[in-house]
């Protein structure tokens, strides 16, 4: 059995996240759905495909990790790699294609962290090229307190306050690190901000995201902030970022 491992990028606004769903009875496709389609057309065999993150609908990456087992054992990867970049949309494209560092690696089991970026325009005007890539948030960020935020933040601690709910999602422990936090500011009233943690909740990059940017608008003190890992709910805490800001940037193995 060969394993086969990719790097892939992709555009997630038009799709219904990473994970295959029942694809006939909804209006577009996931890129689990589409990756997997082009795949079983270029090697003619069944394949299941797995991930590093199941990203939600809407959220971008920069490197998704995926693999998938087969038997064929003659698989021409640069042929392999080149078919898919001629099969797969522009808004998904495979970086990489190489043999698995060992036959058992998996993306998922064997992740030691991973970097998520989520990017905000701030103030009035939002460039129409940032629209499905920022998250456009009216008011004016003290920058300075985003960071003094983002030390309280950083560190081990119970995240059940940055998670929101969801039924498949029943977690027996919710306690996190984040191995560090980065802010970034650009030009034309834009920052991103880097989240590098060993594994993450569901919905917690964004909600970070969305932490830090009520403190920056003076809508929540850097004690509220402190106050959610030692009694917080997630109704307690700041909006959760929209999806379009978040990216998928790099798993650590």
């Amino acid at each position: 059995m060969r394993n086969i491992v990719m790097r892939v990028a992709y555009d997630g606004t038009r799709y219904l996240g990473w994970q295959k769903i029942s694809e006939a009875l909804a209006k577009s496709t996931s890129i689990e759905g589409e990756l997997e389609r082009q795949l079983q057309k270029i090697l003619q065999s069944p394949i299941q495909l797995q991930a590093a993150s199941r990203t939600d609908r809407g959220v971008h990456a920069h490197g998704q990790v995926v693999n998938f087992l087969t038997e064929k054992p003659d698989i021409d990867l640069d042929r392999l790699h080149q078919s898919l970049r001629a099969l797969l949309p522009s808004d998904i494209c495979v970086l990489s294609v190489a043999d698995a560092p060992n036959p058992a690696f998996h993306p998922t089991l064997d992740a030691k962290g991973k970097q998520y970026q989520y990017r905000i325009a701030y103030g009035k005007t939002l460039l129409p090229f940032h629209r499905f890539t920022h998250w456009h948030f009216f008011y004016p960020l003290d920058i300075e307190q985003m960071k003094l935020a983002a030390e309280v933040i950083k560190g081990t601690h119970d995240f059940a306050a940055f998670c929101n709910e969801r039924r498949e999602k029943n977690y027996t422990n919710t306690v996190r690190t984040v191995f560090d936090i980065e802010i970034r500011q650009h030009e034309e009233e834009r920052l991103s901000i880097l989240i590098t943690g060993n594994n993450f909740l569901y919905k917690m990059a964004r909600n970070i995201a969305g932490t830090l940017a009520y403190v920056g608008a003076g809508k929540m003190t850097i004690d509220q902030v402190a106050s959610l890992f030692v009694d917080g709910t997630r109704a307690s805490g700041a909006i959760t970022a929209p999806a379009c800001g978040l990216s998928l940037l790099h798993v650590h193995y």
